[in-house]
């Protein structure tokens, strides 16, 4: 009897232990719905912050358009309607837009997409690749000065880039979203990368090309693109060097926080519209491009590098074909269709240039973009200088730019 009450008592063991394995095992699907409860708050305040920041853009849509337009009809009331609604399709290039004055032109054809870009390069083909990308509303043009100081020591190409220039121009505002724009850039450091060593000697044959590297300048729109290509793609470029380029990750913020930086950004809002930026840009002879880039407060700082009458025209004899005007802004019209994602800075060496006087860009937006580079990184603020680095500064800046690119090694 004692060994059978033992032997009853082991059953009763293993049911209690199954009883509390059946009690605590929980089952996948409600650990689902549990986790989905306490997202529950998190998710319902995003979506608040997307909405109040959809209204916040929409807001700021609507009174840019007003604004701009009542400037349209004082353009119209002071210039009169034949002068205001005129404006000229420059038939010819300008001299040094198509010519070899600054370069030899060359296309290249990207793998995936088949679109053809026209770039401008200068220097030793065996040198290292200096990759400059423009911003709006120009194109390879504003490299001019840069392609001739560092062209004897670098391979510089100066792109234009899609919808821009001669480059080819796709339509439909979803060719000019930013992964692919940076889609662009990656491919054309892959084609354009460092040359296919050849050996010497009668036998010889042609080594293994080298993995695609470059140094990546970008002044504006094409500063915004190297952030992004530096970031995702660091094994791809050297070093980096932004001109008065804001990163995505803090220009929202700082525009919520600076009502300067809110109303010096106005045409960004502007060009979220259909139609309207192209007509407003359009009047009196792209008056509003050429106040950009001359006027006495928006344009060129240095009296001594003022642009001549050709030289914006090199701007404009593209903006002025038919339908010119509608890639560029497109670029504009992609901007919020995305949250920037937070990216670790770039690792590689970084030069960040400021114009003290640059009328886009608040200045105190410089420090907040310290949070976007690694503690090394050289940050340089020249003053007297506007917007247009490239150009109201092209001395200084190929001297800081040639120490810059001077330090360290660089991978051939």
């Amino acid at each position: 009897m004692g060994g059978g009450g033992r032997g009853r008592e082991r059953p009763s063991s293993g049911g209690r232990k199954k009883r509390c394995e059946k009690v605590t095992r929980v089952p996948p699907a409600m650990l689902l719905s549990l986790c989905s409860l306490l997202l529950a708050p998190t998710r319902l305040l995003l979506a608040l912050w997307r909405l109040v920041a959809r209204l916040g853009v929409a807001v700021a849509v609507v009174a840019a358009g007003v604004a701009y337009g009542l400037w349209g009809l004082w353009v119209l009331l002071r210039r009169g309607p034949r002068r205001t609604f005129r404006w000229r399709v420059r038939d010819q290039p300008p001299p040094g837009l198509a010519d070899g004055t600054f370069g030899e032109h060359r296309y290249l054809r990207l793998k995936d997409s088949g679109l053809r870009l026209h770039y401008v390069t200068r220097g030793p083909p065996t040198a290292p690749l200096l990759l400059l990308l423009h911003g709006f509303p120009q194109n390879w043009f504003c490299w001019r000065h840069l392609l001739q100081d560092l062209g004897t020591r670098y391979r510089v190409v100066a792109l234009d880039l899609r919808g821009y220039g001669a480059s080819e121009k796709p339509p439909g505002r979803d060719s000019y979203r930013l992964e692919v724009l940076l889609e662009d850039i990656r491919q054309v450091i892959e084609i354009l990368g460092p040359p296919p060593v050849v050996g010497e000697g009668p036998g010889a044959t042609e080594a293994p090309p080298a993995s695609s590297k470059c140094i990546l300048v970008g002044h504006d729109w094409g500063g915004l693109l190297a952030w992004e290509v530096a970031s995702s793609h660091p094994e791809m470029v050297e070093k980096l060097v932004i001109m008065d380029a804001p990163h995505r990750a803090v220009m929202a913020g700082f525009m919520a926080c600076h009502l300067s930086q809110l109303l010096r950004s106005s045409y960004i809002f502007l060009f979220q519209l259909p139609w309207l930026p192209e007509l407003l840009l359009s009047l009196a002879d792209f008056e509003l491009v050429r106040t950009a880039l001359t006027g006495s407060w928006l344009g060129i700082q240095n009296a001594a590098q003022r642009l001549t009458e050709q030289e914006v025209d090199a701007y404009l004899y593209g903006l002025s074909q038919p339908g010119g005007l509608t890639p560029p802004l497109n670029y504009y019209r992609n901007l919020f269709r995305d949250t920037p994602i937070p990216r670790e800075p770039p690792p590689l060496p970084t030069l960040l240039l400021w114009g003290a006087e640059d009328a886009f860009l608040d200045a105190r937006l410089v420090p907040c973009l310290r949070r976007c580079l690694r503690p090394t990184a050289r940050l340089c603020l020249l003053p007297g200088a506007g917007h247009w680095l490239p150009e109201d500064q092209p001395r200084p800046v190929a001297r800081l730019l040639d120490h810059f690119l001077g330090t360290g090694d660089h991978h051939h």
